[in-house]
């Protein structure tokens, strides 16, 4: 039961920084230019009623409608703050939703519906965001992938070599090349003409993952920190008793080694998010660093926040993943909560 209520607890956390980051962007983005709240949708004067409709001369002034469109160009008023203000029809809207009714109806409500509503160039905002993600994710959790296992595979390699200068020399080599900027690595390609832009292809998408595994520090900072793991474990008792016995060192350093993995994972997710954009633009890939980009362009709130949730929920997620586990591995873990408890 121990184990259950733990798990219960992360998944509550994962939701809570979820519903939070969204709610927090949200708030900033009402009080922006292109808010959600303010008033777009244009009057249905066939059905205003005159007295009784609320009508907004601006994004800021609203009031009840005081007459009707008349003269050429038709011109309404309303009355706002005991004085008739009078404005061109085709300028007086409707006023936006309030901000409880935005966020939690038409906001979280969509997206439980799967209408969440259109973006400013008329899109359908979920269709625009899981396009987008087919391309993205794919490449985070490939160059995730890549990372992972060439990384221990290096590690592994460097741990058999008998000659420590050599070792040295490859790992000094390895961690040079990989400071190399993901943008130079993308760029080179690029330049050189060895890839078509403007056409999503395997190779396109390969030659992402490969930048961004190699590029940043990313390779040689999980070299850095399995090679280190890979070191504590080794001078653990139970790998000593391994060891005496004849028995496969791997197979039990193997759990040992699943929790700096994931945790490696997990901070890495956030890190290849954020670069991804720049391949993505170099290339031409139309993913979620494509769409973040023309949303904030356009001021384009609805987008921005589903892009923001979705973001979210795969770190967090990973993160999940991660803690789960951290508790089905750990048994130190669930010892501390039955002591607390």
């Amino acid at each position: 039961m121990k184990t259950v209520w733990l798990i219960g607890q992360k998944v509550g956390h994962f939701l809570a920084v979820l519903f939070l980051s969204s709610f927090f962007l949200a708030c900033f983005l009402w009080l922006s230019p292109g808010s959600p709240g303010r008033p777009v949708d244009p009057v249905a004067w066939d059905s205003a009623v005159v007295g009784e409709t609320i009508v907004c001369v601006d994004s800021k002034r609203c009031g009840l409608l005081a007459s009707m469109p008349e003269g050429e160009p038709p011109r309404a008023s309303a009355t706002i703050d005991g004085a008739a203000v009078s404005e061109m029809s085709q300028y007086i809207k409707l006023p936006g939703p309030g901000f409880q009714q935005w966020f939690t109806v038409q906001f979280w409500g969509g997206l439980f519906r799967g209408d969440v509503g259109q973006t400013y160039s008329g899109d359908d905002v979920l269709e625009v965001v899981f396009s987008g993600a087919r391309h993205t994710l794919p490449i985070v959790f490939g160059t995730l992938l890549v990372s992972v296992l060439l990384a221990l595979l290096i590690t592994a390699l460097l741990a058999w070599l008998p000659f420590p200068s050599l070792r040295g020399t490859i790992k000094t080599f390895l961690l040079v090349f990989s400071i190399t900027p993901v943008f130079i690595l993308a760029f080179v390609l690029q330049s050189r003409g060895v890839l078509n832009i403007g056409e999503v292809s395997t190779l396109i998408l390969g030659a992402c993952v490969a930048a961004l595994c190699i590029g940043d520090s990313n390779l040689g900072e999980m070299i850095l920190q399995f090679e280190n793991e890979l070191r504590n474990l080794r001078e653990r008792d139970y790998i000593h008793a391994a060891r005496l016995r004849g028995a496969s060192e791997f197979k039990h350093m193997l759990p040992g080694l699943l929790l700096p993995i994931s945790s490696v994972s997990a901070s890495k997710v956030a890190f290849l998010l954020g670069s991804v954009v720049i391949v993505e633009f170099l290339w031409g890939v139309p993913g979620l660093g494509d769409a973040s980009l023309d949303a904030a362009e356009k001021g384009d709130a609805l987008l921005l926040v589903t892009l923001t949730v979705l973001i979210t929920g795969v770190v967090a997620a990973v993160a999940l993943v991660r803690d789960v586990l951290e508790i089905l591995i750990d048994p130190r873990l669930r010892r501390s909560s039955e002591d607390g408890g």
